[in-house]
């Protein structure tokens, strides 16, 4: 029916499509309007950071700082007083207000201009800058010095998490100072000044995946042009699947949007690249198939009309089948905790349903609109082949050589001579990755520096601060202690209680244990920098140090008196897979070291980048195991109500598992030889590759066993294998060689662990293309169907086909 309704009114679908294209397009905003930035905004509501992170906001209003922007400078020879007033020559300190009135240049008074003008009605949406502190700062200005003298830093407080869209105002605005001409006359003959902090590098990472982006669209586009030329050699049959693909990416992307900006689906950064990659890829396999059974339907003689109908008649459902599949198994991803996980399984499930209608409406209409110019130069006419294009052409001849199909069917009859020693051969070579595989399975990254190029800002910023400071320093921990029974500002108690803390964490053994450079907390409060107060003498200095800590460290508001933090500074980068471990030492200690009166009713909350990483990898560990069964559960289940046998459904499940550990020992071991920096892959690389391939790998298996069980019926069980193994060898090499390339244009991005996945994606469709497929499952049902399992056949993929007729050689298609 659909097929027929295509032939009737073809244009009608055409304009259909192309009228809602332009409509969305329209009505659309711009994706950076409605997408989400932030990374650990994703994690589930009741995450310990996130619990941390409230009771920091009730407790203390003011000093919650969800991330902050980091100037460093630095002079080898060591920070001279022309230095420090080049940085700040703030008059009085007590105010920090007040500059230098006959200075042309001053940094602090630039960046206190940047946050004055937050005032400014006209700049509005730039409300970003909560405050400004410096080395002169006379509360703590002393964290902010060296040990060696040769650093100096300013810390820009910002209101917003460090990978929220906004803050590339204030970190652009900050950068344009230190490029500006202005800065260049007046800066100090030898001393560098560059950009670090968190919000640094959450801008850097939305640069790039912004960049990313593009360049995989555009090189995917690229790429899927090349190779459909190169596999049809006729232009409009090249540029139909694209053609298809582009609108179809287009209109869901809109849709996307649209609902984004209705808060009916969230998006994220960097969502576009996925949803591309996989509509490309996918897209282009469906019009492929659906046009080599049209070329079949020529060939056979029948008119373009009944082609077109007879096309989606017979390789609709199969498309439909092997699409619900991909759909399906990606779907999954909505049962993840993690929120870029679920959204991206919405997104991109719209997005091949999407491609999949165009496939099966707005290719057929455009086949249908080229008639036999969708063959040109090789031009045909109906029933009758030919053109003008002489059959004995050097073109013709050329065009005759299907090197692909040749080759699969080599591979067919080696198959039906030696099934057993070419499957066992395959399995050996790919047996060593994927030992590699599974012993490095949860070897990831969770480092946000790491994924950034080494020419970015904020990387060769944080690089400058690390070799002066401790590499905590660019994301401290804070750890906060609630107990609604104890008064913190009590000497007796509450507060000797936490200076006994201090104490026993401050002492070299501890911190040396611990990996800590610093701790700072209500009677210590600039650490190893000052004296604690109840060293100091009574009197005047030691009210104002008391007075000063209390207000900063123990809680007025809501909880007032009985919640206080703790402040850190680790040896370790917060982003580093190590300070998990280190901040879950660092939790037992202090709980360890809590007095047994308080241990029951204290609860221990721990905030920063650290704590944040160590929520991500518990979720997406979770994550990791409950969307990997759902997908091997819910794709078997869709195999076995299509093929209805559970024993061969339960091998080819099988087969592409073992292809996926492949893929991944080989990705590890590529990037460890290739990456001198190489810290393991990328925490969302395996979640995708599994996704992604298992779904994939089963929507090649579908194509195969669907051609396999009507080749059976004509050629029998074992000769029904080969014959099918070579009709669709070349068309499903093709399509194994175009999705594995829109994977490889994830590679053209900066962001490694893009990079990485766009490898693994592209080795693991062309290991299933050239290996599972091909040779593993047709093996396999070779010594199935020529008795080689004896009396266990039955068991390992139910009754044979009755045999028909053999052939003795696999016919072309």
């Amino acid at each position: 029916m659909l097929g027929e309704f295509v032939v009737r009114a073809w244009p009608a679908v055409l304009i259909a499509w192309v009228a809602a294209v332009v409509c969305a397009t329209i009505a659309a905003p711009p994706l950076e309007r409605v997408a989400q930035t932030e990374e650990f905004a994703f994690l589930p509501a009741d995450s310990p950071s996130h619990l941390s992170e409230q009771l920091f906001r009730k407790a203390f209003p003011d000093g919650f700082v969800p991330s902050r922007i980091v100037v460093i400078a630095t002079r080898e020879s060591g920070i001279t007083p022309e230095d420090e007033d080049f940085l700040d020559d703030s008059v009085d300190e007590a105010e920090h207000q007040v500059t230098h009135p006959d200075r042309k240049f001053e940094l602090y008074e630039q960046l206190l201009h940047l946050q004055q003008e937050q005032e400014n009605p006209e700049h509005d949406e730039a409300k970003i800058i909560s405050g400004i502190r410096t080395f002169r700062d006379p509360n703590a200005g002393e964290l902010l010095k060296s040990d060696d003298g040769k650093a100096r830093l300013i810390l820009v407080d910002l209101t917003t998490e460090f990978m929220d869209g906004r803050n590339r105002t204030p970190v652009g605005k900050i950068e344009a100072i230190l490029k500006s001409e202005e800065f260049a006359k007046a800066i100090p003959e030898g001393l560098t000044v560059q950009l670090s902090g968190e919000a640094t590098v959450g801008r850097d990472m939305i640069n790039a995946a912004k960049d990313s982006a593009k360049a995989t669209e555009w090189l995917t586009f690229i790429l899927v042009l090349i190779l459909l030329g190169a596999i049809y050699r006729s232009p409009a049959l090249a540029f139909i699947p694209l053609v298809t693909v582009v609108v179809a990416v287009q209109l869901s992307m809109s849709l996307l949007i649209l609902l984004a900006s209705h808060q009916w689906v969230i998006l994220f950064q960097g969502i576009e690249s996925y949803v591309a990659v996989l509509m490309y890829g996918s897209g282009v396999d469906y019009c492929l198939f659906l046009i080599a059974r049209y070329k079949e339907e020529i060939d056979a003689g029948v008119s373009y009309d009944e082609a077109v109908s007879n096309s989606v008649t017979k390789v609709g459902a199969a498309i439909a089948a092997s699409a619900g599949t991909v759909i399906c198994g990606i779907g999954m991803m909505i049962f993840a905790k993690f929120g870029k996980f679920r959204d991206a399984g919405v997104a991109i499930s719209f997005g091949l349903t999407i491609v999949l209608v165009a496939s099966l409406t707005f290719t057929p209409a455009l086949l249908r609109l080229t008639g036999k110019w969708a063959f040109w130069p090789q031009l045909r006419t109906e029933r009758v082949s030919g053109g003008w294009i002489s059959s004995t052409s050097l073109w013709s001849r050329l065009n005759e050589i299907h090197w692909l199909q040749n080759t699969w069917e080599i591979v067919g009859r080696a198959l039906l001579k030696m099934p057993m020693a070419i499957w066992v051969a395959s399995m050996l070579l790919m047996l060593p990755f994927a030992i590699v595989g599974v012993l490095f399975y949860s070897h990831l990254s969770y480092g946000l520096l790491s994924d950034l190029s080494v020419n970015s800002p904020s990387v060769q910023g944080t690089e400058a601060v690390r070799n002066h400071f401790p590499a905590g320093a660019t994301g401290s921990i804070t750890v906060l202690l609630k107990n609604d029974d104890v008064d913190f500002t009590d000497e007796a108690t509450g507060f000797a209680w936490i200076d006994e803390l201090t104490e026993a964490i401050s002492t070299e053994e501890k911190r040396s244990e611990l990996q800590l450079a610093d701790i700072r907390t209500v009677s210590r409060p600039l650490g190893g920098k000052e004296e604690r107060i109840l060293d100091m003498a009574a009197g005047g200095r030691r009210r104002v140090a008391m007075q000063k800590s209390l207000e900063y460290y123990v809680s007025s508001v809501n909880h007032p008196t009985h919640v206080t933090r703790l402040e850190m500074t680790a040896e370790l980068d917060p982003f580093a897979r190590d300070s998990i471990e280190q901040l879950t030492r660092l939790e037992q200690e202090i709980k360890r070291l809590l007095p047994n009166e308080l241990k029951s009713k204290t609860e221990i909350l721990v905030s920063g980048s650290t704590a944040s990483i160590r929520d991500l990898k518990s979720v997406t560990d979770q994550d990791q195991v409950r969307i990997d069964l759902l997908v091997v559960v819910s794709v078997f289940f869709i195999l076995v109500l299509l093929l209805r046998r559970v024993a061969l459904c339960t091998y080819l499940i099988l087969t592409v598992l073992f292809s996926y550990l492949v893929a991944l020992g080989a990705t590890y071991t590529f990037f460890w030889v290739t990456d001198p920096q190489f810290a393991g892959l990328d925490w969302k690389v395996p979640m995708f590759l599994f996704t992604i391939l298992i779904a994939v790998g089963e929507d090649y298996n579908i194509f195969l066993m669907t051609r396999i069980d009507e080749e059976q019926r004509k050629h029998g069980p074992v000769k029904g294998v080969i014959e099918a193994l070579s009709k669709t060898g070349r068309i499903i090499s093709s399509c194994g060689i175009i999705m594995a390339g829109t994977f490889a244009s994830l590679c053209a991005g900066s962001l490694k662990g893009m990079i990485q996945l766009g490898f693994a994606l592209a080795f693991g469709v062309l290991l299933d293309t050239f290996v599972v497929r091909p040779i593993l499952v047709p093996a396999y049902l070779v010594l199935l169907h020529s008795g080689r399992f004896g009396k266990f056949g039955t068991w390992l993929g139910g009754p044979p086909v009755e045999p028909a007729a053999p052939v003795d050689t696999p016919s072309s298609m």
